[in-house]
């Protein structure tokens, strides 16, 4: 049997609402196959994974890095893909396994807000939606917090939103939607879309806004 060469890591700051949050990770159990899966969250997860308990934080771009570095330095793979607890991904993205150690993005990424009923295109999402090689992707996070406290705190001065992001943006790989939640529950409601791509009241694989949204949050 094949060595794996890909690890799912799923960060969270446990901030999203039940049920949502329990069927977002119900669908990457669903779809992931015989991936590892390390997941690092501020209260503890039962069965999902490696589960690495932070303790609770303030919910900030570094705070979610320095959680996603602490999962970088648990993966055994060559490859990491990143899975967020706002995210629906579909089949395609755990099936793929880079040609080259770099960073890859998931080239077909949707927005849906909470109580909307249209679907907007976003095209790419910066590490919600992305699988990087792990030692070069954690020796950028490590980098990245160089003299820089362990955890920010409500009231810290944050930097800049772009943290530990990779630029690369040409190499993709694509499939059926992934869905990008907001919620008003993670760190930014508002996202960037692509104003030239005419919102959508159905899409591939995931069918209608409308029930999507009775499904997740009722």
């Amino acid at each position: 049997m094949n060595e794996p060469q890909v690890t799912v890591l799923y960060y969270t700051s446990n901030k999203e609402q039940e049920p949502f949050a329990s069927m977002i990770r119900d669908n990457i159990m669903k779809l992931k196959g015989d991936l590892p899966l390390i997941s690092v969250s501020q209260k503890p997860l039962e069965n999902f994974g490696h589960n690495i308990c932070v303790g609770e934080h303030y919910p900030c771009y570094p705070n979610e890095f320095r959680q996603i570095q602490i999962g970088l330095k648990e993966v055994k793979t060559p490859f990491v893909l990143h899975a967020e607890a706002d995210f629906l991904y579909p089949p395609e993205y755990f099936k793929f396994v880079p040609p080259e150690p770099r960073c890859y993005r998931y080239d077909n990424v949707w927005i849906a807000y909470k109580g909307g009923k249209r679907y907007y295109f976003k095209g790419q999402a910066k590490t919600g939606a992305e699988i990087n090689h792990t030692k070069t992707w954690l020796d950028t996070v490590d980098n990245y917090f160089k003299g820089r406290p362990e955890w920010l705190k409500e009231g810290d001065r944050k930097p800049q939103k772009d943290v530990a992001y990779s630029e690369e943006k040409e190499h993709v790989w694509t499939g059926n939607p992934a869905i990008s939640f907001k919620t008003r529950d993670g760190i930014r409601w508002h996202t960037n879309v692509m104003n030239n791509r005419t919102p959508q009241m159905f899409i591939p694989y995931w069918g209608s806004r409308a029930r999507l949204e009775t499904e997740m949050f009722g």
